[in-house]
């Protein structure tokens, strides 16, 4: 019992410390595979690496975390109830008052994380489950 929950504290860092990483990484790969050197080998002529969704860019491994964090997209930073008008009467849901924010903060980096904690906690409940202490389903 001590081994399984164990490694899946291990898997759940290893998700906090892989998913940023795979992000840079596949931004990454699709800088290079869009330098003007592969596309000419590709298709034989200038052109552009056209994508299905836009690619974000890439400038380092650092560089790209801060540039996700700070600069890319928009986060909400913080929401306050608006203030209520005097003689007006109250309505059944609340006005927010949501501030935006450049970047899109740290959860930019960590974006996919619940299905990955969502995949660890089933295989290790199944493996709970099953208790037949060869590993197997």
């Amino acid at each position: 019992m001590t081994f399984s929950v164990a490694n899946f504290c291990s898997s759940c860092a290893a998700v906090f410390v892989k998913l940023p990483l795979e992000t840079v990484l596949r931004r990454g790969q699709v800088a290079v595979l869009g330098s003007q050197p592969y596309i000419k080998a590709l298709q034989g002529r200038d052109a552009k690496l056209e994508t299905i969704v836009p690619a974000g860019q890439y400038k380092g491994v650092m560089g790209t975390i801060y540039h996700i964090v700070t600069e890319e997209g928009s986060h909400v930073v913080h929401t306050k109830p608006a203030p209520s008008r005097p003689g007006k009467s109250k309505a059944k849901g609340k006005a927010v008052d949501t501030k935006y924010a450049k970047g899109q903060g740290l959860e930019g980096l960590w974006r996919g994380f619940g299905v990955s904690w969502w995949g660890l906690v089933g295989l290790w409940t199944v493996g709970l489950l099953s208790n037949t202490g060869d590993g197997e389903f």
